[in-house]
């Protein structure tokens, strides 16, 4: 019977559990609050919370209630001061690694260093991030984004998007070590992240395919997947088990299951799940693998 293996590390993180925590307790003490973007990059979940009267809005100035909660990836500086200006209170869901991001990246501007941001300039966190440096931030995702001519002989402080790969941050830092007069680093990965895509790149390894379970919008998924992806010919990001397809597991001796920090547990199981019973539900080892042993 082929064998499926499930990483250590899965479901929701720290950060996610804690401001999904927030918004709940919230609720149930009877507040009203819109959500300055989605909590968190998974459908099912802003779902769950738009049922229970939780918007999610684009700008402090759609909101027509007093609360505006403040999602997970965080927010510039000038949003806190929108919302005084507006009369609205906040309920701050920023997670601590990102708040962490976001000093540091504010220590490295106000000390004169260039400030790096490794990551996706897109992303709202990273957003969030360069705001605290009043915009000045460079973000990249490879050396070959960096302008040397920005850092040659400068100061450079560099902190990462908290989902980012470790490869990037290396490539990056290789490149500004050759170009830079001085070279700063914080690291603001997200311990959590680290271990889970270490053990996504052990496992990806040994299996013959590699489902990853988490919203297709959610940059922590997608670096999984990226990971996966690399190391695995047959790599599938799914969001629910309704994608999951039988022909994926043709003629198969192994299959490894991961998910991301923004995907509930439970979703994760139920792929896991359909996938042994596709595979006829036998020899699958006790369960759970831990991918780092």
């Amino acid at each position: 019977m082929p064998e499926v293996k499930l990483t250590e590390e899965y479901g929701f993180c720290f950060g996610v559990k804690r401001a999904l925590e927030i918004a709940r307790r919230s609720l149930r003490e009877g507040k009203k609050f819109d959500s300055l973007g989605p909590i968190i990059h998974n459908e099912y979940v802003v779902d769950e919370l738009k049922k229970e009267g939780v918007e999610v809005i684009d700008s402090i100035e759609e909101s027509k209630k007093n609360l505006v909660l403040i999602r997970t990836h965080g927010v510039p500086p000038e949003i806190y001061e929108k919302a005084k200006s507006l009369g609205k209170e906040l309920i701050d869901c920023t997670c601590p690694f990102v708040s962490n991001a976001q000093k540091w990246a504010k220590k490295f501007y106000e000390e004169g260093y260039v400030v790096i941001v490794v990551g996706k300039k897109d992303h709202p966190e990273v957003v969030g991030i360069v705001g605290h440096t009043e915009g000045k931030a460079i973000v990249v995702s490879s050396s070959q984004e960096l302008d040397v001519d920005l850092i040659r002989n400068k100061k450079v402080g560099v902190v990462a998007q908290t989902t980012s790969r470790l490869d990037m941050i290396q490539d990056v830092m290789n490149r500004l070590v050759e170009e830079a007069s001085e070279v700063r680093f914080a690291n603001t990965r997200c311990n959590t992240t680290q271990k889970r895509q270490e053990q996504v790149e052990k496992l990806s390894r040994e299996v013959d395919v590699m489902v990853i379970v988490g919203g297709k919008n959610s940059s922590n998924t997608r670096r999984l997947y990226e990971i996966a992806s690399k190391n695995c010919k047959k790599a599938y990001l799914v969001s629910s088990p309704d994608e999951i397809s039988g022909d994926w597991f043709y003629n198969v001796n192994s299959v490894g299951v991961s998910g991301g920090a923004s995907t509930p547990p439970e979703m994760v199981e139920e792929v896991y799940e359909k996938i042994k019973n596709l595979l006829g539900g036998g020899g699958y080892g006790g369960g759970k693998v831990d991918a780092r042993q």
